[in-house]
């Protein structure tokens, strides 16, 4: 009974995530691995389009290449070697491009050439290289292992930064037979980037130039939902390691419905992928987000990682350090030779950096980016997109993504690619520190200083969201800057109390009623449970008699056997002396037969005694097994 009561409270932790996985984003995509694919899913096939595909349909030739890192993961590189045109690249050094957290190759090609960053390069006369981290869709393999054992997952940041990097690096410089490249990070690729060139301090040459769009390492200002996961991290990981195997949110088919569904239809479009999957991590921007290219996001987004690897980025929330995998005081011990882990040098690195962040990312906040900015001692410029409203993810899909983004790169790749061209200072035209940082006291960050109920176990409570979810909200949107905007704010907020107001309510409501179905099942299996006992109890019993019941009457014909021996002994001895000795073989010879068949049916009833017993236990522990399997 212990086991089911342990069943039924991480079953009903589970219904309270559910209202955390709406507001936290991107996790209401991983309901299933294995949903069937559906017809509507057909009418839709471009959202299941893979890198590869969607390049070809652009008109791009593209190779597949892969590539094995030192600890053995299998990595697959996009490669874009021509122009449209099919010219052969004119530029000095290729050009690699790295995904965000939970991404891929893909989102830099799934809005078509027109916004694809990538496939712009190639057209300007870069060899551009796209990369896929350890563990996601297209970079699953290892040389020794499979995605289904624990051991593949047991990975962080660090081993993104370390291992992954520097063999693609040194793979592609081998391939183009290049000295150095260029380097461009979205989010999570600049944090891996910091890695590896401060862990990996011999790559540092290898890197013509290295820009980052969203920068991230400190995360301690963000005011992105995911704040509010970020304390319940380590055990939401504790959950993900033994029921997943350590497997963070993979592609699924269920989330390419979604997009062919959900995700298409305008009100729900609106309402739950943009407002609940997108702007509650990365930032609200009403204006310049593309909301046609939802379907696609979600046909590709999110694509996977390892939970260790999330939890790195929440340590990074929780921390005001940009520091290695935290394994808890006593594994930092056997890791670091320190209760705490070490911090990643900033202060090291010497690559030319460029920095482009958005001001109003709520996930890379301004605070944080200029923090960032302030440890690297080779930051050839560090401006915001042009508009105030720019997001997170308005670095890969926003409709101005030409104007904000990949103009100011090509103009940087430009400068850096010339040979004659090496770092002398910060750029003459760098935006001062001043005039990017917001002040603090405007920011809504300042009052979300919230505490969860206590007794919440892995996540927020449900009561915590709805006592401050107009705090939540708030924390999530851009400050005003016109007088257009205060409509138009106002409305955003108000869509996202009714959309997240319902969902806690339907989840309070589930919770309620799935607590009275647990306890009423709870009773039945109590109860069934008695019967089974006492019913096993009672057969055992019946075969004991029945057991001692065969013994008495083998004992009996043992006996009977015995005395007509002896009879026989006596009459014979009495009528003829001379027949003495048949007579005592005889009687030798009915007493063996006789108790070899006493011998015989006190076995048969052992035995038949012994099926009865076992046939019963088995059938009571087969009994306790499925429904144990059934609660599991």
């Amino acid at each position: 009974m212990k086991n089911i009561k342990f069943s039924f409270l991480r079953s009903s932790i589970a219904v309270k995530q559910l209202v955390v996985n709406l507001l936290v984003a991107p996790i209401i995509v991983t309901l299933t691995t294995n949903t069937p694919t559906t017809s509507a899913m057909n009418l839709f096939e471009n959202y299941s389009l893979s890198t590869v595909e969607m390049i070809r349909n652009d008109g791009y030739e593209v190779e597949v290449h892969n590539v094995i890192t030192a600890d053995g993961y299998i990595l697959e590189l996009h490669r874009i070697p021509k122009s449209k045109g099919g010219k052969a690249p004119s530029r000095n050094h290729p050009v690699f491009i790295h995904h965000g957290i939970l991404g891929t190759s893909a989102d830099w090609v799934l809005a078509g050439a027109a916004m694809s960053l990538p496939m712009q390069l190639a057209d300007a006369g870069y060899d551009v290289w796209l990369a896929n981290c350890r563990g996601n869709t297209y970079s699953r393999k290892h040389i020794s292992m499979t995605y289904k054992q624990k051991a593949f997952w047991n990975f962080s940041l660090h081993e993104v930064g370390k291992y992954d990097l520097p063999s693609s690096i040194d793979y592609i410089l081998s391939m183009t037979n290049s000295s150095q490249l260029h380097y461009i990070g979205y989010s999570m690729g600049s944090c891996v980037f910091f890695i590896m060139a401060s862990e990996r301090p011999e790559y540092q040459p290898k890197i013509r130039s290295q820009i980052s769009l969203a920068p991230v390492a400190f995360l301690s200002n963000t005011r992105s939902s995911l704040r509010f996961m970020a304390p319940y991290a380590k055990m939401l990981n504790v959950v993900y390691q033994r029921m997943w195997k350590g497997m963070f949110m993979p592609q699924s088919n269920m989330q390419k419905f979604l997009a062919s569904t959900i995700c298409r239809e305008r009100i729900t479009q609106r309402m739950i992928c943009e407002k609940c999957i997108i702007f509650s991590v990365c930032g609200s921007d009403p204006y310049h987000f593309d909301t046609k290219l939802i379907p696609l996001i979600m046909g590709h987004f999110p694509a996977g990682t390892s939970a260790n690897l999330a939890a790195h980025f929440a340590q990074f929330i929780l921390k005001d350090t940009f520091g290695q995998y935290d394994w808890g005081r006593s594994m930092n011990m056997r890791h670091y030779n320190s209760t705490e882990p070490p911090t990643y040098d900033l202060k090291s690195i010497r690559v030319p950096i460029t920095l482009i962040y958005g001001e109003n990312d709520i996930l890379a906040d301004t605070i944080d980016v200029m923090k960032l900015k302030a440890q690297l001692p080779m930051v050839v410029d560090a401006f915001p997109a042009k508009s105030p409203y720019f997001n997170h993810v308005d670095f890969l899909w926003s409709s101005k993504v030409n104007e904000h983004v990949n103009e100011p790169v090509k103009e940087i790749l430009q400068k850096t690619d010339d040979l004659g061209w090496t770092y002398t200072g910060p750029a003459a035209n760098a935006t001062a520190v001043d005039a990017v940082v917001p002040v603090v006291s405007q920011q809504p960050f300042q009052v979300l200083q919230l505490n969860p109920l206590s007794g919440a176990i892995l996540a927020p409570s449900l009561e915590f969201f709805a006592e401050n979810l107009d705090a939540i909200i708030a924390s999530t949107m851009p400050l005003p800057v016109d007088e257009r905007d205060v409509a138009v704010f106002e409305m955003e907020r108000e869509q996202q109390r009714l959309l997240f107001g319902g969902v806690i309510r339907f989840a309070q409501a589930a919770e309620k009623k799935y607590g009275q179905l647990r306890e009423g099942i709870t009773n039945e299996i109590s109860g069934w449970a008695d019967d089974v006992a006492t019913g096993a109890e009672s057969r055992v019993k019946q075969t004991a008699v029945l057991v001692n019941g065969k013994i008495a009457f083998a004992g009996h014909s043992v006996a009977g056997a015995v005395g007509k021996a002896g009879h026989s002994v006596a009459g014979a001895v009495g009528k003829a002396e001379h027949f003495v000795v048949g007579g005592v073989g005889k009687a030798e010879q009915t007493v063996v037969v006789g108790m070899g068949k006493a011998q015989n049916y006190v076995s048969y009833g052992l035995n038949k005694a012994d099926r009865a017993v076992n046939g019963a236990l088995n059938a009571t522990v087969g009994r306790v097994g499925r429904v144990l399997w059934f609660w599991k």
